[in-house]
């Protein structure tokens, strides 16, 4: 019996024991978890480690955008008083008259066959807006300086020489016959954010008692950026 109690005894200490290994084992492991959290937890500086963060970003993008130059554009379309015009495609090589308005309102028209005229009230050729420059048909009988205005086509050019040396190269892209009385004023005079001109000319037979012929041909030209 006591022999019994004695491997009871010893058995309850050995398991008491095994009990004591596993707490200790664990007690190492816990403590070593701890450790590893511990340091895995260590601010960047600590660990020698650089790690971005969201305010760093921030002041990464602020340095970017403040050194970043903004380029500014400026509408530098100032505008040529012209001298002289040029149309290649039906031979003119003219002066240029500078001209206002009649006392009826309407537009003044050159003084000879031979040379075209600038509407001076208006815009000055190459600035934003409709720039308008005149010319003869005919007298009737002699052949003026756009007697030959109407052949024009899409794509010609119109060469503008400005008082000042500068010139400028303008390009075709539509024309249209209007009645003389239901032009479209607004259309061909008014402002554009383009720099545009239209040239006109006569159309048709001179009626005397009128005082001029029933049609206006209009030339519509942009100015050549590429030139």
């Amino acid at each position: 019996m006591q022999k019994l109690l004695m491997l009871i005894m010893m058995m309850a200490l050995l398991l008491v024991g095994c009990g004591g290994e596993d707490t200790e084992t664990a007690d190492e492991n816990v403590a070593s978890e701890t450790e590893s959290t511990e340091a895995s937890s260590e601010s960047p500086e600590d660990t020698g480690k650089v790690k971005p963060t969201a305010s760093a970003s921030e002041e990464n993008s602020q340095s970017n955008t403040s050194s970043e130059s903004v380029e500014i554009l400026k509408d530098e379309r100032e505008g040529i008083i012209p001298e002289r015009i040029e149309i290649p495609a039906i031979d003119v090589d003219a002066p240029t008259q500078h001209l206002g308005q009649l006392d009826n309102g309407e537009m003044a028209v050159p003084d000879t066959l031979h040379e075209a005229a600038w509407y001076e009230p208006g815009y000055k050729v190459g600035a934003p807006g409709n720039s308008v420059i005149a010319g003869h048909v005919d007298d009737t009988v002699n052949p003026g300086v756009f007697s030959q205005l109407h052949t024009l086509e899409a794509g010609d050019e119109i060469i503008v020489h400005g008082e000042d040396g500068t010139s400028l190269t303008f390009t075709v892209y539509d024309k249209e016959l209007f009645d003389a009385d239901s032009a479209p004023v607004d259309k061909i005079f008014g402002y554009s954010h383009n720099s545009l001109l239209n040239l006109i000319t006569c159309e048709g037979p001179y009626d005397y008692e009128a005082g001029g012929t029933p049609n206006r041909w209009v030339i519509y030209t942009e100015l050549n950026t590429d030139v």
